[in-house]
């Protein structure tokens, strides 16, 4: 039996895993790259809102990750960890970038000394603690606040759930730097959102 015109395109299916979409990718195929953005574009957008705090600069983050991706989908490296992690990559490198030539990033005011370490607060969950469109806004100001490297960990952790082995992936850094900066970023929120009457 043979078959005609056979449609590849057509073929791709939100089931296929990411090695093969970048295989037909890389052969042009359009609906390809479409399940790859559908997948990612979500989660890529969210972390260079939550970087950056601005819409607009967030949306041309995740335009120039893909616009990337298309343009060298034989870049990325399985074996150097998920293509996930490769993405958020990206939008991490993107975003220093942008951010050191528009001096976005304001460092947190915690009311600390340099040096000093806050008390190590119980690993509760303070994305629970916020039902209200004010308290959400509130929670998302003082991570905006953040310094970089703490608020990175808290974007990739807390709102995209990611483990602490696929953020050191991300950070490329040691999965204990991770741990502590999560510990750190968690103890400077809750001085920070306490200050604000966000949290008892």
């Amino acid at each position: 039996m043979q078959i005609k015109n056979l449609n590849w395109d057509a073929m791709v299916t939100p089931l296929t895993d990411d090695q093969g979409l970048l295989r037909l990718l890389a052969k042009g195929k359009q609906a390809a790259f479409t399940a790859l953005y559908e997948r990612y574009q979500g989660p890529i957008y969210r972390f260079a809102w939550h970087m950056s705090g601005n819409q607009a600069n967030a949306e041309e983050v995740t335009q120039e990750v893909f616009l990337r991706l298309i343009d060298k989908p034989g870049k990325y490296e399985p074996e150097r960890g998920s293509l996930a992690g490769y993405l958020f990559g990206i939008a991490r490198n993107v975003l220093r970038q942008r951010m050191e030539a528009s001096r976005l990033d304001v460092p947190l005011d915690d009311g600390m000394l340099e040096g000093e370490e806050p008390e190590l607060t119980e690993d509760t969950d303070l994305m629970a603690e916020f039902d209200h469109e004010e308290k959400l806004e509130c929670l998302r100001r003082s991570i905006l606040a953040l310094p970089e490297p703490y608020r990175e960990v808290v974007v990739l952790c807390e709102i995209e759930e990611m483990s602490y082995s696929e953020a050191a992936a991300v950070l490329q850094c040691p999965l204990g730097t991770v741990a502590s900066r999560l510990n750190r970023a968690r103890n400077m929120l809750k001085l920070k959102l306490s200050k604000m009457g966000c949290v008892r």
